[in-house]
């Protein structure tokens, strides 16, 4: 009796089932490996399209602008600062001054009054 039910256990005699299910994992794990050269590289491209390029164009584009911004605001700068310097050589200019002075004590004022 102990024979017989030694060749009803399952695991001693597989099923076919089971058998072209391991086939099947098999063929496709080796077809997976044969392609791994093309598709990794592929994942990898991918991978920089989407999580990589993306955000490096936005940042670009966010870096053009801040450029013009920051030119425009140098031009302005400078501009202001060769008013200052303007300002800056009549201060020390005593003809200036004086001219200054003048005007101020003038009896009709700064301006004339027409």
């Amino acid at each position: 009796m102990s024979e017989s039910s030694s060749s009803q256990l399952p695991f001693e005699t597989p099923e076919p089932r089971s058998r072209l299910a391991r086939a099947w994992l098999r063929s496709a794990g080796s077809r997976l490996v044969f392609w791994a050269p093309v598709w990794v590289p592929l994942a990898v491209l991918a991978q920089v399209a989407l999580l990589g390029l993306g955000p490096a164009l936005a940042e670009s584009r966010r870096l053009d602008g801040a450029a013009r911004d920051l030119s425009e605001r140098l031009e302005r700068e400078r501009t202001a600062a060769a008013e200052l310097q303007r300002l800056l050589r009549a201060q020390s200019d005593p003809i200036y001054l004086e001219r200054e002075r003048r005007l101020l004590r003038a009896p009709d004022g700064p301006l004339p009054v027409k």
